[in-house]
């Protein structure tokens, strides 16, 4: 891309911001880990990863986490089931005022990634031995993974599997001839790119979703080769504080006031 080749102090300053978080661990997967058994971990990526929709990532880890306490590991898939009521109250008590769209759909969320265990199990094989575009369509089962031709929450699933700790739970998979790797869609990519400026010169708001999603590809190939999906893992924190106290979103509106990119 020819704007990446224009900029290379843009596209250095966001490389590094990626490999910083290299080794910060992935919220929904650092609540999975507390499991004992891989066939738990699994599980809990999976419901974490349906969960994510119109919450915070750190409150989405506040309530996952308040799950897990309530109805730990095997409760999620095992019999007797919580009742509506109790995962409704559990949700409630860890998001406090938050108003949040899927509250109301967290119990048929839970069942449904239960009944999906309980019909796959064991899910260290199925997740090791079935092709990733199986493994997509295969998710599509569980109510609010989505159903579409694209279904950004069913690879986000797949890359917290399979990508090393603490990014991922490092699942080891079967060679499969032809088998494609999909990245995460990085969603906070869109801010970064308006930002820098790169959405007005490559006419970003004209463009429709599938041209978007290959621009994401290949922004994430430019700035993480080794593991495009490094990059989407990093952008989940591009507006949350850096240890020092400013986001690395700030952080770039400053640098760009300062030097006028804009």
């Amino acid at each position: 891309m020819q704007w990446v080749k224009e900029h290379p102090d843009v596209m250095k300053e966001t490389a590094e911001f990626v490999r910083s978080f290299e080794s910060v661990p992935d919220p929904i997967v650092a609540v999975a880990e507390q499991a004992e058994s891989p066939e738990a971990k699994i599980a809990w990526v999976l419901l974490g990863s349906c969960l994510s929709q119109e919450i915070p990532l750190s409150l989405l880890q506040k309530v996952l986490q308040a799950l897990f306490q309530k109805f730990p590991a095997e409760r999620l898939w095992t019999f007797p089931l919580p009742t509506e009521v109790e995962v409704i109250e559990t949700v409630r008590s860890a998001k406090k005022t938050f108003a949040w769209p899927v509250e109301e759909s967290v119990p048929g969320i839970f069942w449904s990634v239960g009944n999906f265990v309980r019909r796959r199990t064991p899910l260290t094989g199925w997740a090791s031995s079935t092709e990733y575009k199986g493994i997509l369509r295969d998710l599509g089962e569980i109510f609010f993974m989505g159903k579409s031709a694209y279904r950004p929450k069913a690879i986000w699933a797949t890359s917290r599997l399979f990508s090393p700790a603490p990014r991922g739970l490092g699942l080891a998979r079967q060679n499969i001839p032809g088998d494609i790797v999909p990245v995460p869609f990085a969603f906070e990519l869109r801010s970064w790119i308006g930002l820098v400026g790169m959405g007005k010169d490559i006419g970003y708001a004209d463009m429709d979703e599938p041209r978007k999603r290959k621009l994401n590809l290949s922004i994430c190939k430019a700035l993480s080769p080794r593991d495009p999906r490094m990059v989407a893992h990093a952008f989940q924190f591009f507006d949350v504080p850096m240890p020092g106290g400013e986001s690395f979103s700030r952080h770039l509106r400053d640098l760009f006031t300062q030097e006028n990119y804009r």
